[in-house]
């Protein structure tokens, strides 16, 4: 990802576009990356690329160097064209890598260019929308997923908007946004929670309640909204909830916010703290205590198990992983 200084265009002409494909055609070309899906606005871009021999520096220093040379000699400029160095985040897990086409497909959508990502002309969705495309954008995994879907032996475009299609949520946005904006070596734990057995989740949720001094807990796998829905249901159905303490018992409903806030949403105690209606203390302190109970109750720790389960399938990356 990148965009222009200052949120310049960085982009001013059609000819500009192909002249930055055409740089990434020739870095392909070399054996630097693969190029799985795009997107070019005018002011920013979005690649989803895998650097088979680790030189994606490399590759987007030569793409970049060269159409900023390209750009201002064209102009007669002179300066820095891009905001700063590329950003790069890594895509750990097939469910966040199906989630990042759709994001990537939605932008030309989202800033109001098209009202279908088939139909704008410097994205990968008009290319996946035919059979065939240019040379340098490796379809084979996209396609895989398209077949697979549509338990077919060969690939139909038609089935492409059914696993990378649809509209993009608000929510869906901001929780990819977020991710973006984390560290690049958080933790994802997004294949390993959606789906997965009661007893493979408490393993994961006792490992981060170990990290309750405040430590990074990794990536978000969900929203806040998400949370909030999934707890109120269960406590209307199951009704009070108090864990005994050692000085007196907490209300359990409010410690499972905390928890799962900091634990799915990626959220500081502060965040976590409003989120469930107490101070930041309040919420290092619950969380304190939860981390205590994950590892002496076992019904606790399922139950908390089961609640995670819920909330990161019915989230907005979990909707996505259904499709």
């Amino acid at each position: 990802m990148n965009r222009g200084i200052a949120r310049r265009t960085l982009f001013e002409s059609e000819r500009d576009i192909r002249f930055f494909l055409s740089r990434i055609a020739r870095v392909v070309r070399a054996g630097l990356i693969e190029v799985h899906a795009f997107s070019i606005l005018t002011t920013h871009f979005h690649l989803l690329v895998r650097s088979p021999t680790g030189e994606l520096a490399t590759a987007m220093q030569r793409i970049q160097n060269e159409y900023s040379r390209w750009f201002n000699r064209a102009r007669r400029r002179d300066g820095t064209l891009y905001r700063g160095r590329y950003s790069s985040r890594p895509v750990l897990t097939q469910l966040y890598r199906r989630t990042l086409v759709r994001y990537i497909d939605a932008n030309p959508v989202g800033a109001g260019l098209v009202p279908d990502p088939r139909v704008y002309p410097h994205g990968s969705a008009r290319r996946y929308a035919s059979l065939a495309g240019p040379v340098w954008l490796e379809r084979s995994w996209i396609e895989s997923c398209v077949r697979a879907a549509g338990e077919c032996d060969r690939y139909r475009p038609e089935d492409y908007v059914r696993v990378f299609g649809g509209r993009v949520s608000t929510t869906l946005e901001l929780l990819v946004r977020k991710r973006l904006d984390l560290p690049p070596d958080a933790e994802d734990p997004l294949d390993d929670l959606l789906g997965a057995a009661p007893e493979r989740v408490v393993q994961w949720m006792r490992r981060k309640a170990s990290l309750a001094d405040g430590s990074d807990v990794g990536l978000p796998v969900c929203d806040s909204s998400s949370v909030r829905a999934v707890l109120q249901a269960a406590r209307t159905e199951q009704g009070a909830w108090s864990i005994r303490g050692s000085k007196k018992p907490t209300d359990g409903w409010t410690q499972a916010q905390v928890a799962l806030a900091r634990d799915l949403c990626a959220a500081t105690f502060a965040e976590a703290g409003t989120f469930a209606g107490v101070t930041q203390g309040g919420a290092w302190k619950l969380y304190r205590r939860h981390a205590e109970c994950m590892q002496s109750s076992d019904d606790y720790a399922l139950r908390m198990a089961d609640f995670a389960r819920a909330v990161v399938g019915s989230g907005p990356l979990g909707q996505c992983g259904n499709r």
